[in-house]
């Protein structure tokens, strides 16, 4: 619950939101809905025909490490909508909740550049090879799927 107000009150505010932190309470409001409509995990994923590991990587916040890195979930729309039809919720309900920063706050983060692209690339430049490689690696399998 404290997580919860904390980001809350930081996205009122304009102060710099952790995605990976409302990825998190996110996970919980998950694991609160379907405890809340009875379902175990492994049910759940039957019903909803979404596989149990992409419950878990949402009910947790995260997906596997790679090399280190823990990357955030990214569920599209359709395996959302699924979830919400389980648990009883409209998808908008649903999607409310999701850890995705908004433009709006993912703007505000980014403040000192028009798109964002030269904090990233700052950030990214900032990192060693290895890690370099690794963003781009992430970077274009996102781009494959999209």
């Amino acid at each position: 619950m404290w997580q919860r107000t904390r980001s809350r009150a930081a996205a009122a505010g304009g102060a710099h939101v952790n995605e990976a932190e409302r990825w998190v309470e996110f996970g919980m409001y998950l694991r609160q809905q379907r405890d809340n409509v009875g379902l175990s995990r492994r049910e759940a994923a039957r019903r909803s025909k979404v596989p149990e590991s992409t419950w878990k990587d949402l009910e947790t916040g995260h997906k596997t490490s790679y090399g280190g890195v823990r990357v955030l979930p990214n569920p599209g729309t359709e395996v959302l909508a699924k979830m919400a039809t389980v648990l009883e919720l409209s998808p908008e309900e649903l999607s409310k909740h999701v850890g995705r920063l908004t433009p709006k706050n993912r703007s505000s983060s980014m403040t000192g550049s028009r798109d964002g692209v030269s904090v990233l690339t700052a950030k990214v430049a900032r990192l060693s090879d290895r890690d370099r490689h690794l963003v781009e690696s992430l970077v274009d399998q996102m781009l494959e799927l999209g």
